[in-house]
């Protein structure tokens, strides 16, 4: 049972591959609004927003597997969404950018209970 591996209730579980797959989605629309402003593929932010996508894809199959390892992949999530979500923040003032530090927190907050759960 899923609840077992991780920990967490099913409510839980549901939230974290809901809030993973929406930040996936505004992780990839930012790798495409930076590439657009020409920051080249190896710039450190557009690395960042890739790694998150990629991640939250991870996260969402090893849920969705009840993987053993998902409650790694919820604590990556956790801390990788904190970082997107200070740097999408900090670095840019833009709507696009406060949306995408919304998803990545909502992230980090949703994947938490997976990670602390005892």
């Amino acid at each position: 049972m899923l609840g077992a591996r991780t920990g967490g209730a099913r409510t839980e579980v549901s939230r974290c591959i809901a809030a993973s797959l929406q930040c996936q989605t505004s992780c990839e629309e930012g790798m495409a609004r930076l590439k657009a402003q020409g920051l080249p593929a190896d710039d450190d932010a557009v690395r960042l927003l890739r790694q998150c996508a990629e991640l939250c894809e991870l996260n969402v199959r090893a849920l969705q597997k009840e993987s053993r390892l998902s409650r790694r992949t919820a604590s990556l999530c956790f801390e990788l969404g904190s970082q997107v979500a200070r740097a999408a923040w900090l670095e840019a003032q833009d709507p696009a950018s406060h949306a995408l530090a919304r998803d990545a927190l909502h992230l980090a907050r949703a994947c938490r209970p997976l990670v602390f759960a005892a």
